[in-house]
């Protein structure tokens, strides 16, 4: 029987716990069944009703599942006196189960479970039990073989719990918390050690197309992998998701780190899995922890720049390249609170005619201190940290209210044509939040144009499709920007509902070479989508040979330096209202 302190332990522990004491056959070794002895509170809470004490074990199998040997494993234990697990998954309860047993000093089977699914602060949980323990052993008065039965039980469940804290429950690798602990050990010893950090590539592909039990199979099956690998030296952790961390003491040389990682991915790639790696060692690129982990991650996220599936080191430029960054995504931050961006209007002409088209709001940044920023350098920024959001916010509305006064003071019917990044568009509730723009501004919807990239179809193409459908049928052109650099094909525009075609500035730069075939695809491309009945617009016009080659294959629009640089507002207006002609190419010293 279970005596009441050993009672009183168990009621105490978060963990929900039954105790059975075995039956043996006459004249076996073996036991055939178990008689319930005990159940603490936490189990009767977390399972309420599914076992009772005084019944048999064998009783309740069915119940748990048919597909483990329960009695066989529990002998094992019994006759092992060591602690095994199993998981299952449990239709009653919805949820992965995993069932230790754990064999005490008196000959009791203890069952424990733990629900896998939920998130435990086991931390906490240990110093808890550890003080609880303490306290109980301190107020014990037993005999001395009692109090050595009862410190037995403890240290079991000590270890019991001590697992639980540090391992991964669905890799049984060791956490990230046991990282951090071991990292810091590791600094103390003050000798060479490095990192690996290890992401998983296209996880979320897998996960959005196969469905989340695909992406936990990948996870585990890179953890059996890295398993394999684990040496004295080398220990692996699941740092979070899709991410994993080699820790590599006793580093003799960098190639060491390096031969890792590519037995690892070797390995992995068996398994028609990819990831990739980012590499840095202590103490020759830091003394810090966190600039340790911070270095690996600038490294990988160089080598996912490059093309995945690939292992590099950390480097110093990376963290130039890094602070250089994290300088304008604060200036970012900076210039959106204090209203420091400006629009600036490119003309858009009819080639044949010379007529005015309309034009495309493009996005300036001056800063006071360094001058004007580059929008190549500042919106993939934008874009990483999600501030093209409020930025595209901003530019929608003050390029609708730029098209209501233009229509208002100058009559001006033609087209205002606006960049949309692909984040915005991915944005819930982007369309609601579009329509409500465009209703507030009060133009008419045939006078704009939205410009998007070919990138936003790499993911959710049915979604894109829908979302720019429902665009279109507000009557609004929607055009199609860098067309030849990126995914798309001719016959792919054919479900696209898309109004103008934008040939991108690299064909035209060489457009009018000798013998280049620059020439004969932008042909292809103006014939093919003008009998799609699509608008073409050749962007970065420069020169006249240009222009009379543009006209000659019959495309309708040019952009560019010859006709006309990116005006200010002011500018703009006066060029609407017919005092200045717009600034060329021509008008340059």
């Amino acid at each position: 029987m279970v005596e009441s302190e050993y009672k009183d332990v168990l009621d105490n522990l978060a963990t929900p716990v039954v105790v059975a004491s075995p039956i043996f056959p006459e004249g076996h070794g073996f036991a055939d069944d178990f008689i319930i002895q005990y159940v603490n509170e936490s189990f009767r809470k977390t399972f309420s009703g599914l076992i009772e004490t005084g019944t048999k074990f064998s009783s309740y199998i069915s119940k748990l599942s048919k597909e483990i040997d329960w009695l066989g494993m529990a002998n094992v234990a019994l006759q092992g006196k060591k602690v095994l697990d199993t998981t299952f998954y449990s239709p009653i309860y919805s949820s992965w189960l995993r069932i230790y047993m754990n064999v005490t000093s008196s000959g009791l089977l203890i069952f424990s479970a733990v629900n896998v699914d939920a998130e435990r602060q086991r931390e906490e949980k240990l110093r808890f039990q550890n003080s609880k323990l303490e306290a109980l052993t301190d107020e014990l008065s037993l005999s001395k073989e009692n109090l050595r039965a009862k410190l037995d039980n403890i240290e079991h469940l000590n270890a019991l719990l001590q697992y639980n804290a540090y391992h991964d429950t669905m890799t049984g690798l060791l956490t990230k918390d046991k990282l951090s602990i071991d990292l810091d050990e590791a600094i103390k010893e003050n000798s060479s050690f490095g990192i690996i950090l290890i992401d998983i590539d296209n996880l979320k592909v897998i996960n959005d197309s196969q469905g989340h039990s695909a992406g936990d199979s990948v996870i585990k099956t890179a953890a059996t992998v890295f398993k394999q690998i684990n040496k004295s030296n080398i220990e692996f952790y699941r740092f979070g998701g899709d991410e994993f961390v080699a820790l590599v003491k006793k580093v003799e040389s960098k190639d060491t780190l390096l031969n890792i990682g590519d037995l690892a991915l070797e390995l992995m790639n068996e398994y028609g899995i990819t990831f990739s790696g980012g590499i840095a060692l202590f103490p020759d690129d830091t003394k810090s922890k966190d600039e340790l982990l911070q270095f690996a991650d600038m490294a990988l996220a160089d080598i996912k720049k490059k093309g995945k599936n690939d292992i590099g080191f950390f480097r110093n430029v990376m963290q130039e390249k890094f602070s250089a960054k994290m300088s304008i995504q604060t200036k970012l931050s900076d210039a959106i609170s204090n209203d420091m961006f400006q629009l600036y209007f490119q003309p858009q002409f009819i080639a044949a005619t010379g007529e005015l088209r309309g034009f495309e709001a493009l996005l300036r940044w001056h800063d006071d201190k360094v001058g004007w920023i580059s929008p190549e350098k500042f919106i993939p920024i934008a874009e990483e940290s999600q501030l093209v959001i409020p930025i595209g916010t901003w530019v929608m509305k003050t390029a609708l209210k730029t098209l209501h006064d233009w229509k208002e003071k100058y009559g001006f019917d033609g087209i205002m044509s606006v960049n949309v990044s692909p984040i915005q568009l991915k944005k819930p509730d982007f369309l609601f939040e579009f329509k409500k723009m465009v209703r507030e501004a009060d133009i008419d919807t045939k006078n704009l144009e939205i410009e998007i990239t070919e990138g936003i179809f790499i993911e959710n193409k049915e979604e894109m499709l829908s979302l720019l459908n429902q665009i279109r049928n507000m009557g609004i052109g929607i055009s199609l920007d860098d067309f030849g650099t990126g995914y798309s094909s001719l016959s792919y525009l054919q479900l696209l509902p898309i109004t103008t075609l934008k040939i991108d500035k690299s064909f035209i730069a060489n457009i009018t070479e000798e013998n280049g075939i620059e020439a004969n695809i932008t042909d292809s491309i103006v014939s093919m989508v003008t009998k799609m009945g699509l608008d073409t617009i050749a962007e970065g016009v420069e020169t006249q040979e240009q222009l009379d080659l543009l006209k000659n294959i019959r495309c309708k629009t040019v952009q560019g330096f010859l006709k006309g640089k990116p005006m200010s507002f002011d500018r703009c207006s006066k060029f609407l209202s017919g005092e200045l002609e717009p600034v060329t190419i021509k008008n340059e010293s």
